[in-house]
């Protein structure tokens, strides 16, 4: 969290991770009162995230047998699994904390503060990893996350040049590598890929601008502002020196740009940090340093938002969750955290920070918000992502695109009952 072409294809057709039969890991054997069956859980993919994946299957045994199904369109599916009227398809879940919010507006969650103290001792559970609601444990947290700046730090220096503090420092910067160093192809990549993570740019570089979504104490939209008009111009005025196919580059995309060579800075999930050093795909090996996301306004906080990851059960669970419960702590027990140290940011205590996570040290430092968990954020946010991309090729100006965002919003909330 090597995959490339082959994770790429696997990840387009959702492709279900194979298990080995037969094959039980050491911990798994201390399970009690296991039912025999299947038990199928669902999350993205990434580093970490695989990391874990294997963890869980490893707990395939006797008449056991556990699947993890990796896949991009993690939110619909797990919004369509937890929300059926019959029994979901996962017995849990990784989440993000915006699926999170999204899940535990409309109920589709279960509570597991009785799961967690039952076996808080076994597993070394540690406060700080409890996601509470109304003071029932909804989520327990394994990772922290957000988007930081990813810089090469050879070229800056062969340059003179510094880490962009801003959005307005990055595209200076960017057009000076265009100038002097002509074999990086593009100077920018950034995850401007239409819908979700597009969406999510505007997002935090909105926030960097001082701009709000809602209007205070109220579900009605409040994005179509000048704060999100500067946020679009700033993002339009990147993509002149980012990939033409910049709508499509995702996260994967953006990775491997940076591995190849072929960009030298852009903001992206510390997740993806350590893999700038793996030997057997990158060509950037020790030129990568990271460090805040750039802020919107000079001098301001930076533009990024602060997450965790973590894992849920469904209300509609099919599984039996004891079993289920236990599967996901073995996976996300202090032995993982310490194999899989340097894949991400953990919350657990055996964490041993290394440089990758420097960068969200360092936005949290600069100020970087939580991300929103309004229960109605995940309305704006998608029809955010619709509009952007006629906003980057310049078929729509952000105004009219905001003001088309806000009113197909108004009509969703309405509807959903978070409006009147």
């Amino acid at each position: 969290m090597s995959f490339f072409t082959t994770r790429r294809t696997l990840l387009a057709s959702a492709v279900l991770l194979a298990t080995m039969p037969g094959v039980s890991h050491a911990r798994c054997e201390t399970l009690s009162n296991v039912k025999p069956g299947e038990i199928n859980i669902v999350g993205n993919s990434f580093p970490a995230l695989q990391h874990i994946a294997k963890e869980m299957q490893s707990c395939t045994q006797g008449g056991l047998k556990v699947q993890f199904k990796m896949t991009p369109q993690i939110q619909q599916e797990v919004q369509q699994a937890f929300g059926s009227a019959g029994k979901s398809a996962f017995d849990a879940a990784v989440v993000s904390m915006g699926v999170f919010a999204d899940l535990q507006s409309k109920g589709q969650l279960q509570p597991i503060t009785d799961l967690v103290n039952k076996y808080r001792t076994k597993y070394k559970i540690e406060d700080n990893m409890l996601i509470k609601v109304n003071g029932e444990v909804m989520a327990i947290a394994f990772m922290q996350n957000a988007q930081n700046l990813f810089y090469r730090k050879d070229l800056f220096d062969k340059h003179g040049l510094k880490a962009p503090a801003s959005y307005a420092d990055m595209i200076a910067v960017a057009k000076t590598l265009r100038e002097k160093e002509p074999g990086v192809e593009f100077p920018i990549a950034q995850t401007f890929a239409k819908g979700w993570d597009s969406a999510t740019e505007f997002t935090n570089i909105f926030a960097g601008f001082g701009g709000r979504f809602f209007k205070p104490g109220s579900a009605a939209p409040d994005f179509n502002s000048d704060a999100g008009v500067k946020a679009f111009e700033t993002m339009k005025a990147m993509t002149a020196y980012m990939t033409p196919n910049y709508l499509a580059s995702s996260s994967d995309d953006v990775m491997n740009q940076f591995q190849q060579g072929k960009a030298a800075m852009g903001v992206l999930w510390a997740t993806r940090a350590s893999r700038m050093d793996d030997a057997a795909a990158s060509k950037i090996v020790g030129k990568m340093e990271f460090t805040a996301a750039p802020a919107a306004v000079p001098g301001g906080r930076s533009a990024t938002h602060l997450w965790w990851d973590g894992v849920v059960m469904p209300k509609n669970l099919a599984g039996d969750r004891e079993t289920v419960f236990q599967v996901l702590m073995e996976a996300l027990d202090e032995e993982t955290t310490r194999s899989g140290n340097d894949l991400t940011i953990w919350i657990r205590s055996a964490y041993k920070p290394t440089r990758f996570g420097t960068g969200v040290s360092a936005s949290a430092k600069a100020g970087a918000p939580i991300w929103p968990t309004e229960p109605y954020f995940g309305l704006a946010h998608g029809e955010i992502g619709k509009v952007l991309p006629d906003v980057m090729t310049g078929a729509m100006s952000p105004k009219q695109a905001l003001d088309i965002a806000a009113a197909a919003y108004t009509k969703a909330a309405t509807e959903k009952g978070f409006l009147k």
